[in-house]
């Protein structure tokens, strides 16, 4: 029997952070249990968590701003039990699932200085809550994304960008003109993330 435990419980758990060198993990790392079942997920394999046992886990934003994966291994576990009570979903997905952007949000042009981008999903499965991250893109770059704040841009409020509706206001010029805006989609359930294709552009009209 593996010195961490076949099971998930919080004393196998701190077991296994305890070899880390940190405990039950640091505040960049989680230390997660994948079953046999959870190993054959895709949605837990493009994360790095491919076998059972006991993996120290966590992400980073690129200066691109996509999300990277980072899983080593710390305990292979042989006869995993599949009884789970770490809340850790949206790490280790426990069942197939996925999110489909059925429209792709749209630009936006606003003579008033107010507008919205939109987009809509359809899911399969059972992802749990959506969850939202907009970004956007200037007008010269041809990588760089960054995460919405209220306010990112100067003289510009952005709203709502923790919805499917991203919203702003205050814009009273071309500043921001050519500017493109795109949502990465992650869920409570563990989906694999999904990011529009980043074509929806700012315009000031008059």
């Amino acid at each position: 029997m593996s010195l961490y435990g076949r099971t998930d419980s919080n004393a196998n758990k701190t077991q296994a952070g305890l070899a880390r060198g940190n405990g039950a993990g640091s505040a960049t790392e989680t230390i997660v249990f994948i079953d046999a079942a959870e190993a054959e997920l895709n949605e837990n394999k493009t994360r790095g968590l491919c076998s059972p046992g006991w993996w120290a886990y966590s992400t980073y934003t690129t200066a691109n701003g996509d999300t990277r994966h980072k899983a080593e291994q710390l305990a292979f576990i042989s006869n995993p039990d599949g009884t789970e009570t770490q809340t850790d979903d949206t790490i280790a997905a426990d069942v197939a699932s996925a999110v489909t952007v059925t429209a792709q949000p749209a630009a936006s042009t606003s003579s008033s200085g107010a507008g919205t981008f939109t987009l809509t999903t359809t899911t399969t499965g059972t992802p749990g809550a959506l969850s939202y991250v907009w970004q956007r893109q200037t007008a010269a770059a041809t990588t760089r994304w960054v995460n919405l704040t209220a306010s990112l841009d100067a003289g510009v409020t952005y709203a709502d960008f923790t919805t499917a509706t991203l919203a702003y206001s205050g814009l009273a010029a071309d500043t921001l003109d050519g500017y493109k805006y795109r949502v990465k989609i992650t869920s409570a359930g563990g989906t694999e993330e999904v990011i529009t294709d980043g074509a929806a552009t700012l315009t000031f009209g008059t």
